[in-house]
């Protein structure tokens, strides 16, 4: 599936946000596997809600990794039956190939200087970029730099993170032109812990700005 208007909910953690999060119409579900973060799964928990996801819809299951070793996560895909890895530390694309069989790439890329060097060595492998803030790997909630991310999604297929929620991911849409969108810690109550009116609040504002952005 292209990443042309993905609508992403990220940090999923109970299987009942995996729900309400397919019910707003999220069409990507991201899955934390990284100790440092607070929405952070271990493997079987994490496999646990991957197969949850799988067995209640068609959407995107995306296992979000930082400084990912391929072995491992393509390892764990198989096991969970994700659809994406999202790799979002100093992963080199020299230790990765394209392949058609398995998951399918995402890359952060951190919109700050180098943005554009990054994106470029990536080109090759990835079916989509991600648009973040480079204070962290993710969960910033923090607006990156509007021009430079609308000049990387000009340039290739990118999905717009940092600092998203029902009341401003419409505008930012229209500032950067993105193929899609990706939200996590503006959709909490707690770290780990969806709030569902505002996961309902940013699906549907996303989908009706990504509707309005690709139509003549």
């Amino acid at each position: 599936m292209s990443a042309s208007g993905i609508i992403k909910v990220c940090g999923l953690c109970r299987e009942e946000d995996v729900d309400q999060a397919l019910a707003a119409g999220a069409s990507a579900l991201g899955f934390v596997h990284h100790p440092p973060s607070a929405r952070h799964l271990e493997v079987e928990r994490l496999v646990d809600l991957v197969q949850h996801a799988r067995e209640h819809s068609s959407a995107h299951t995306v296992l979000v990794l930082v400084d990912a070793v391929p072995e491992r996560v393509l390892a764990l895909a198989e096991r969970s039956g994700a659809s994406h890895l999202q790799l979002c530390g100093s992963e080199d694309p020299r230790d990765w190939s394209a392949d058609l069989s398995g998951p399918a790439l995402w890359r952060r890329i951190a919109v700050g200087p180098g943005a554009l060097e990054e994106l470029e060595r990536w080109t090759d492998l990835c079916e989509a970029f991600v648009l973040d803030h480079p204070g962290a790997p993710g969960g910033t909630g923090v607006e990156v730099d509007g021009v430079l991310a609308r000049d990387l999604a000009s340039r290739a297929p990118c999905i717009l993170a940092g600092g998203l929620d029902g009341a401003n991911v419409a505008a930012r849409i229209q500032a950067v032109e993105p193929m899609g969108v990706d939200a996590s810690s503006r959709l909490e109550r707690e770290p780990g812990i969806k709030d569902p009116a505002a996961v309902s609040a940013f699906t549907e504002a996303a989908r009706q700005a990504l509707t309005t952005e690709g139509t003549p």
